[in-house]
Parts: structure tokens; sequence; C-alpha cells
């Protein structure tokens, strides 16, 4: 859908992007839901459900929204006005593997 907008925006000048993000294991959905839902269904504690998600990642840790914003603020400015079309993964290197 990214490319197919880029597409058609592209001889209007418009640069047409998506931002992928990792598990954000610190957000409210994690920490108020998710973390327990997990744990419950796989019979572990928490802990044990955050330790699986983070070794997951070759970075070794969660998405932080500052990953996201950072990634944002580039698209945003003029070092990518060549970019248009691409879904830009902000995982900690997670979609590696």
């Amino acid at each position: 859908m990214t490319q197919s907008i880029a597409l058609d925006l592209a001889p209007y000048g418009v640069r047409v992007n998506a931002l992928c993000p990792g598990n954000l294991l610190d957000s409210p959905l994690w920490n108020d839901s998710l973390y327990q839902q997990y744990a419950k269904k796989w019979g572990i504690t928490v802990e044990e459900v955050r330790k699986k998600y983070t070794d997951q990642v070759p970075l070794g840790r969660g998405c932080a929204y500052e990953d996201v914003c950072n990634a944002l603020v580039f698209l945003a400015s003029d070092k990518s006005n060549y970019m248009t079309g691409q879904a830009i993964n902000v995982t900690g290197g997670q979609e590696m593997r």
C-alpha cells in the first residue's frame, strides 16, 4: 500500500513512507495487558515473558518511543528527500532473525 500510494503521489512531489516499530515493551499495552496475558497463557512469570521478547532482539532491548520518533524526524527532514515508498523497520534488528 505504501508503495502504491507513493507511486500515485510522486508526480506531485509528495513522498510516502511507513514506519514499522518493533515491540514497544514499556508501553501501556504491554505493561497493562500483554505481559499478564502471555504469562498466564504460557505459565511463566511476567519477567520471563519480557525476557523472551527482549531476547528476540539483536540489540537486546525493546523498541522505545524515542527510537520511532528519531526515524520519524529523519523522514520529515530534508535528509530523506529522495526516499519514497519505503517501509522502515525500527526493530533493533529483530526482522533479521
